[in-house]
């Protein structure tokens, strides 16, 4: 790099930009490590962001990605020539590159891409100094450091977090407000008649969950996660593109302490709830569940993060929250868009041989229609998500209708498709309270 400087050029490496795009080519098993560290815009070469954003393109959708292929995306695109044409493709593919260095070398682009970016931020900074004219000096210089920050600042900060953390800073923050048996061979839900039918959530399966909005969706969700973690003893994972962290931890908190959502947010707690609080806090920080908030997350980003969360701490289960949020690359349609999602939902399930369990929305028509319990049909994009799906489960609370004393706190779980078992109905007992469901009082059991 000090060569490069003393060019007059900014900052780049460009023989690292070709290893990484070599290596790629050569095993495209290092393409989602190398995803988690570029973007497009990291590379100095501007024929080297294209070639890198076709690549990610053809990867996302469970695709080859050599010479031959990348060369016809880039041609669909009328991009070929101006990424060097295909002699050029070749030869990245014949370059001395392995994956072993593509992770190295693509963090040796990422900083000199960081460092074109502090330039320019600079730069500009400069530029309005010069010409500032606003008596509120302090106001300027607070706004060009937050700049600096955000250039500083890695391009994907979230980290997944383990709730350890999480909890003792839910803890903190309330005492600073009120002082001013089943047998499975899957996974285990906590639900003794949908364990019964399913025999545990099973690996490599993908399974639905879906209800229109206000049923419980992602609370039912949480508390599956949290019995799984608890009762087969295994980490999972949630991935919430809707919530953040912070509100998935705390929605956790309030299911397992009984303590209301509403109270917890006011800090309006008695000393017993107080301690149900720290109880919980304790009981959930030492379960081995990992969140991460990513919002607007990307098939290829998931099956990157969900990767390095299996081999650092073996997680058993993934739920995502929901589906129609995550994005998927160059699709025609909203269809296509779902198609490639869901394929790749049931892929990674496959792949690190876990049940992923995917939230979906259901169609308005289902409020519009007098019976209004859900069906396979009512599934947004049904097509492709029916047919990868091996478990379809479709959530219903006749009292958000219709609100009687005889369907007070009851939910309808329907187990609408089950590729290796029956179909059937769960009934839950749900407390919008604590956003809790449990096994009906009469055949309770492992709640």
């Amino acid at each position: 790099m000090d060569d490069l400087r003393a060019t007059g050029l900014p900052p780049q490496n460009v023989d690292a930009e070709r290893s990484v795009l070599g290596a790629m080519l050569l095993d495209n098993g290092c393409i989602a490590d190398v995803s988690e560290i570029l973007t497009p815009s990291d590379f100095y070469a501007p024929s080297h962001q294209l070639i890198y954003e076709s690549a990610l393109e053809l990867y996302e959708q469970s695709k080859p990605v050599d010479f031959i292929t990348l060369g016809e995306r880039l041609q669909r695109k009328d991009s070929l020539e101006s990424a060097g044409g295909r002699d050029y493709l070749i030869l990245l593919g014949q370059a001395l590159a392995g994956a072993g260095r593509a992770v190295h070398h693509a963090q040796l682009v990422r900083d000199c891409a960081r460092l074109r970016g502090l330039m320019n931020e600079c730069a500009t900074l400069a530029a309005e100094a010069q010409s500032f004219r606003d008596e509120d000096v302090d106001q300027f210089l607070e706004n060009a450091e937050k700049r600096i920050y955000d250039v500083v600042r890695s391009a994907d900060s979230r980290e997944v977090r383990s709730l350890s953390g999480l909890m003792a800073e839910e803890i903190k923050r309330v005492d600073n407000l009120t002082d001013r048996e089943i047998r499975c061979s899957g996974l285990r839900t906590g639900f003794n008649v949908l364990d019964d039918m399913t025999f545990g959530f099973q690996p490599g399966d993908l399974i639905i969950l879906a209800a229109r909005p206000s049923m419980g969706k992602t609370a039912l969700a949480l508390n599956m996660l949290e019995n799984a973690a608890r009762l087969s003893e295994v980490a999972v994972a949630f991935f919430s593109l809707e919530m953040s962290t912070e509100q998935v931890g705390r929605r956790l908190l309030c299911s397992r302490s009984r303590v209301s959502a509403e109270k917890l947010r006011k800090g309006t707690l008695s000393g017993a709830e107080r301690r149900q609080l720290v109880d919980a806090a304790h009981e959930l920080g030492t379960t081995p569940i990992f969140v991460d908030d990513t919002p607007g997350l990307s098939v290829l980003s998931l099956r990157s993060k969900a990767r390095r969360l299996k081999a650092a701490h073996d997680i058993q289960m993934i739920i995502v929250d929901y589906l129609q949020l995550m994005e998927a690359p160059q699709a025609e349609s909203r269809q296509i868009e779902i198609s490639i999602i869901s394929r790749s939902l049931k892929g990674l399930a496959r792949e690190l041989k876990l049940p992923v369990i995917a939230l979906s929305q259901l169609n308005r028509s289902v409020d519009s229609r007098d019976d209004k319990r859900p069906r396979m049909s009512d599934l947004r994009e049904s097509g492709a998500i029916e047919q990868d799906a091996d478990l379809i489960l479709l959530l219903f609370r006749e009292e958000y209708y219709k609100p009687t004393e005889a369907n007070r706190n009851k939910a309808t779980l329907d187990v609408a498709k089950q590729r290796n078992g029956p179909t059937g109905s769960v009934d839950l007992q749900f407390t919008r309270e604590f956003m809790r469901f449990e096994n009906l009082a009469y055949e309770r059991g492992a709640s």
